[in-house]
């Protein structure tokens, strides 16, 4: 059993939860994990990239020199990848790098990424930071949690149960801090941050899901 610490919306530390990692998954999957970032990230590429042919470029339909007599090599334009100011041969045109996974990896995944953190140390919980921002958002009430726990500067991912606008709108300006809700929850955002924060309600579900 490992023990998760569990902070108040200050940041002191309130209890313990204790899970079993073998709930999660038997080890830690690590070339899983690697085909899993890979994929999150070549996801979140655009892909937009673009370089003009030599049919694209403009100007250069006019033939610079005479074909022979001249002692110089043939050219029929000046647009020719050899050229200054020509285009470019084989460039990169735009392009979708996303791919997928199959659904039972990235199942695999996602419990693995959770399992990594727990034995790291890494995986925590929030409780009452919910009722601070039920009225409206306020960063403040995240930076001090992040503040008393440590966790202020370190990359942190924030998981909800639900969507939460209010918890969303306060931590998105906070550098190196993302907010996802559990249902979406993927071992790419797991593993892109050092950190991984539950909120209460987020951590009960996840007990009674390993609990079936």
């Amino acid at each position: 059993m490992v023990a998760i610490p569990v902070y108040d919306h200050t940041g002191s530390q309130t209890r313990e939860i204790e899970i079993d990692p073998k709930a999660l998954d038997k080890a830690v999957r690590r070339p899983l994990l690697k085909e899993a970032l890979i994929a999150y990230l070549a996801s979140q590429r655009q892909g937009s990239h673009n370089t003009k042919s030599r049919g694209q470029v403009a100007g250069g339909s006019k033939k610079p020199w005479r074909q022979k007599g001249t002692g110089r090599a043939r050219a029929g334009t000046t647009r020719g990848p050899i050229w200054v100011g020509g285009g470019r041969a084989h460039g990169p045109k735009p392009r979708d790098y996303s791919y997928a996974l199959p659904r039972r990896q990235r199942r695999l995944a996602t419990r693995s990424s959770i399992r990594y953190r727990l034995e790291s140390g890494r995986l925590f919980a929030v409780e009452g930071l919910e009722t601070q921002l039920q009225d409206k958002p306020a960063t403040k009430h995240i930076q001090a949690f992040l503040k008393g726990s440590g966790l202020a500067g370190a990359g942190v991912l924030l998981v909800s149960e639900g969507y939460d606008k209010h918890l969303y709108l306060s931590a998105r300006n906070i550098p190196k801090v993302e907010v996802i809700e559990r249902r979406n929850l993927s071992a790419g955002p797991v593993l892109q941050r050092h950190n991984l924060v539950f909120t209460a309600g987020a951590l009960d579900a996840l007990v009674q899901e390993l609990s079936q």
